[in-house]
């Protein structure tokens, strides 16, 4: 059997990268959110607001780890019953761009009558519930890999944008989302490439590499569109959760995990992918 030679450098990046951490793999990402460690040590990954429905330690607050919230240590803190909320997803990546949210009705839900929430951080789809940093901005090429949950197929599901401020629209910055729309910039609208048959309740590895008119979606590791994203560069504020055209498109969902990359990262993709799936329970296509 004749293999290539990009095919067997792909199988040994694979190899290579069993044990290693996502940053490991391919460091210097400009932003990167999991609550798990994508570093390799035990990094701090989140804030939680618990809600006793006013009873002891009602709206206390705490930061945990990634072995913290395996260990179900988090879930002891919000305590049986009860809910907890997302203050911050803290950034792994080492550049500060830490997502909060300071308005407890807006926070996104982490633990749920006591037991955290399998799917990842949840939006409930109908408020601003938006997890938002300061300033931030990426250049063409830059390339984003999201793990997130579908709760409402049909919808305009947001994962990320940028905008001037979390109230501005999105004029020309930035959204991307999973649905099959594939919007990447506003106005601007991939073509499908393959069959994505995006459903309620599963989760989905996307892959984004934005690089003007060679841009390209993969979903679940297959091509799902390609076409030409335009030159738009993302700038202002990032935020997770929504994002703001002429209305609020809210995800109405979870995210499990958001890693940005101001670079192209095509020769990492597989590597990464891989890496990813596995954490996350995704099988590739």
């Amino acid at each position: 059997m004749h293999v290539s030679l990009d095919s067997a450098l792909g199988r040994q990046r694979r190899l290579n990268s069993v044990g290693e951490s996502v940053l490991q793999i391919a460091p210097n990402a400009a932003a990167a959110y999991s609550l798990r460690s994508l570093t390799g040590g035990d990094p701090r990954v989140v804030r939680v607001r618990r809600d006793t429905d006013g009873g002891a330690g009602d709206n206390d607050e705490q930061d945990f780890t990634a072995s913290e919230v395996s260990s179900g240590a988090l879930a002891a803190f919000v305590g049986s019953g009860n809910d907890g909320f997302v203050e911050t997803w803290y950034d792994q990546s080492g550049n500060s761009k830490d997502a909060t949210q300071a308005t407890a009705n807006l926070q996104p839900k982490i633990v749920n009558a006591g037991s955290l929430l399998t799917d990842g951080i949840d939006f409930d789809g109908t408020s601003q519930a938006g997890l938002i940093t300061g300033s931030f901005s990426l250049t063409q090429a830059f390339t984003t890999f999201s793990v997130s949950h579908t709760d409402d197929a049909s919808a305009t599901l947001g994962i990320w944008s940028t905008a001037a401020s979390a109230t501005a629209n999105l004029n020309t910055a930035s959204f991307f989302r999973n649905d099959d729309g594939f919007a990447v910039n506003a106005g601007t609208t991939l073509t499908t490439a393959g069959t994505i048959d995006y459903v309620a309740d599963r989760t989905y590895l996307q892959t984004n590499v934005v690089n003007g008119g060679s841009s390209s979606v993969f979903v679940d590791g297959a091509t799902g569109a390609t076409g030409n994203a335009g030159s738009t560069n993302p700038s202002g504020i990032l935020i997770l959760g929504y994002f703001r055209s002429t209305s609020y498109f809210n995800l109405d969902g979870a995210i499990k995990e958001l890693i940005i990359y101001d670079s192209d990262q095509t020769s990492n993709r597989a590597a990464l992918e891989t890496n990813i799936a596995a954490a996350n329970g995704v099988t590739l296509s």
